[in-house]
């Protein structure tokens, strides 16, 4: 998944491998830690906003993927 993401958000990269620890309160589970960094492309804000350049580039990513799926479903001849 990280190269997916990295594929639209070539600053980002796990900062350690994920954590897995079992829950034995209730309601019994398994919590998960991902510690993560992401340098911004710097291009119109600093690359310590990298945050900012995530949620845009996912913002486009699932446009994209929304236009797909829709001209998908019109070749089939659906609207």
């Amino acid at each position: 998944m990280v190269e997916d993401v990295r594929s639209y958000v070539p600053g980002y990269r796990l900062k350690q491998e994920v954590q897995f620890e079992s829950v034995l309160a209730q309601p019994k589970g398994m919590k998960t830690s991902i510690f993560l960094e992401i340098e911004g492309a710097g291009h119109y804000l600093p690359s310590y906003a990298g945050n900012l350049d995530i949620m845009t580039s996912a913002a486009l990513k699932t446009a994209e993927r929304l236009i797909e799926i829709r001209q998908e479903g019109n070749s089939n001849g659906h609207r």
